[in-house]
C-alpha cells in the first residue's frame, strides 16, 4: 500500500463536519471573551492555515514527482480549510476585535508573503521543514485546548490538533520514505530538522511554534529518529564528539 493511501483511510475515519461535530450555539461568548490572548493566536493561526492555498502548490511543484507528497498535500490543503473555515467562525461568533480573518486580511498576508518569498531549498530540506512543521501546529493546539476554559473551543482544538498529528505521521513516513530510497538523505533530513523554520512565519510575525515548547521538540526528536534511526539531538552530540577526537 502507498503512504497517502492508509493517511487517506485514516483522513476518512478521522472526519468531524463542522455542523455536526461543534455546537456553535453553545459557545459561552463571556467566558471567550475573557481569553483575549487565546482568541489572538486563534487569529494568527487561522492566517497560517489560509495560507496553505499558496504554501502547499509551491511545496507541490517541487515534488512533483512524488504521488505521495502530492496525495498527502491534497489531504492537508482541505483539512487546512476546514480549520480555517472554523476558526474564522468561531472568532467571527465571540465577536473577536480588532477584527476576524476577512478574506481582505487574508488576502493581504499571502500577498506579504508573497512578495517575501524566499528561495525554496531543497525537496528533502522542504518536505522536512512541513512535517516539523505540522508537529509543531499539533502541540499548538493541543496546548490551547488544555489552557481555554471555554468547551466548545476546547472540542474544537482538540479536533484540529488530532488532525495535525495525522499531518505530522504523514510527513514522517514522506521521510522515511526518502530514507528506504536513499539511506543517505537521512543526512540532510536531520541537518534540516536541526534548523526547521515554520511555514507559519511567512504570514505571522511570531511562528505558530514556541521557541520553548520542549513537549513538541522531544516529540519531533521522536519522529525524525523514527525516520532516520537517529535523532536530532544525537547527530549534534554524535558531530561535536567527532570534532573533539
Amino acid at each position: 500500500m502507498s503512504v497517502y493511501e492508509s493517511h487517506l483511510a485514516s483522513a476518512e475515519q478521522a472526519a468531524w463536519p463542522l455542523d455536526a461535530t461543534i455546537a456553535w450555539d453553545a459557545i459561552d461568548v463571556a467566558l471567550a471573551r475573557r481569553e483575549e490572548h487565546i482568541l489572538a493566536a486563534l487569529h494568527d493561526a487561522a492566517l497560517i492555515e489560509g495560507y496553505l492555498p499558496v504554501f502547499a502548490p509551491r511545496l507541490m511543484q517541487l515534488l512533483w514527482d512524488d504521488l505521495d507528497v502530492t496525495a498527502v498535500l491534497s489531504l492537508e490543503l482541505y483539512e487546512g480549510l476546514r480549520h480555517y473555515t472554523a476558526l474564522k467562525r468561531y472568532l467571527r461568533a465571540v465577536g473577536f476585535e480588532p477584527a476576524v480573518v476577512s478574506e481582505e486580511r487574508m488576502i493581504a498576508a499571502r500577498e506579504r508573503a508573497l512578495a517575501e518569498q524566499r528561495e525554496p531549498g531543497s525537496p528533502i530540506a522542504e518536505l522536512t521543514n512541513f512535517a516539523c512543521s505540522e508537529l509543531f501546529a499539533a502541540y499548538f493546539f493541543l496546548r490551547l485546548s488544555r489552557e481555554t476554559r471555554e468547551p466548545v473551543l476546547r472540542q474544537l482544538l482538540e479536533h484540529m490538533a488530532r488532525d495535525e498529528f495525522r499531518h505530522a505521521a504523514a510527513g514522517a513516513d514522506l521521510l522515511a520514505k526518502r530514507v528506504r530510497l536513499d539511506p543517505g538523505a537521512a543526512d540532510e533530513i536531520l541537518r534540516s530538522a536541526q534548523s526547521f523554520r515554520h511555514y507559519g512565519s511567512d504570514v505571522v510575525d511570531v511562528p505558530l511554534a514556541t521557541t520553548n515548547d520542549f513537549e513538541a521538540i522531544a516529540a519531533m526528536n521522536r519522529m525524525i529518529r523514527q525516520a532516520c534511526g537517529v535523532s536530532p539531538t544525537q547527530h549534534i552530540q554524535e558531530r561535536l564528539n567527532a570534532r573533539s577526537i
